[in-house]
């Protein structure tokens, strides 16, 4: 207690010369640079690449938890394969968009026993929509119309086709042989869709680790990490860091976590989250 109100005393005196210097418009591009580089370090913008955001850490981490896993949005299947060839999961990919879904076809064929795969989209209904898309394998491929604000897709999404949408809720009776043990969604802002219609999944399987991944998409759509956690009501709440094989318990309902850069979030179920933390 003693130690703790000491860190305390020299964080407030630090900080109050911190403020004192910096603390002006002059001074702002200094902290820009000291904020972008926590950010980087905190596990947020990091894009592309499965190494540097951490992910092939994660998977690592959990691979003997795992025996039946979802990738949802598995564009040209880059996470599917990781986990055909770090795990002994099964796997079972969706995918809406017909370039991409090729690739995974491709890998089907490598790891057939062990993966299946779905040319659709999943959300809260059932229906079709339009899928934005600047190219055949895009990641950046959503569901969402308007996304010219992002800075990352501008009007790049000016292709669109009609693809089938299904909630997951529809494929609970698929699901009856083994438990879900991983859901990982990267839907491109539809993630809040796709977890309100696999209500029924979710409580029946309350999968061990659910991925998702949470930024500007969600700003412009009024969400919050905290509004995730409630839709996820079985677990904590950790976010991936880039490097090291840990990850950051945090609280979703704190500000601090609620920041709209990328990052990845895992949501793991209470019963088993404390040798996470």
């Amino acid at each position: 207690m003693l130690y703790r109100k000491i860190l305390i005393s020299i964080y407030l005196f630090i900080s109050k010369i911190y403020v004192f210097l910096f603390g002006r418009k002059k001074m702002q591009f200094i902290n820009d640079i000291f904020f972008s580089l926590s950010l980087d370090a905190k596990g947020f913008k990091h894009y592309g690449h499965l190494y540097n955001s951490g992910e092939k850490n994660f998977i690592k981490l959990i691979k003997d938890e795992l025996s039946l896993s979802l990738d949802i949005g598995a564009n040209v299947g880059e996470y599917t394969k990781l986990l055909l060839s770090k795990t002994n999961s099964d796997v079972v990919s969706f995918e809406p968009l017909k370039g991409a879904f090729k690739k995974l076809e491709k890998i089907k064929s490598q790891f057939n026993s062990r993966l299946e795969i779905h040319n659709i989209a999943l959300g809260s209904e059932n229906t079709s929509k339009n899928l934005f898309y600047e190219h055949e394998e895009s990641e950046k491929a959503s569901l969402i119309s308007n996304l010219e604000k992002l800075s990352i897709i501008k009007n790049k999404n000016k292709n669109k086709m009609k693809v089938e949408v299904k909630k997951l809720d529809n494929f609970k009776n698929y699901f009856t042989k083994k438990k879900i043990d991983f859901i990982k969604i990267d839907s491109e802002g539809f993630e809040f869709e796709i977890l309100k219609g696999a209500k029924d999944i979710l409580d029946i399987h309350k999968p061990k680790f659910i991925q998702i991944e949470f930024g500007w998409h969600h700003l412009i759509k009024n969400e919050t990490l905290y509004g995730l956690s409630e839709l996820i009501y079985f677990s904590d709440v950790f976010r991936v860091l880039p490097y090291g094989n840990k990850l950051l318990h945090v609280d979703p309902s704190r500000p601090e976590n609620n920041i709209y850069h990328l990052s990845n979030y895992i949501f793991i179920r209470k019963d088993i989250s404390t040798k996470y933390k």
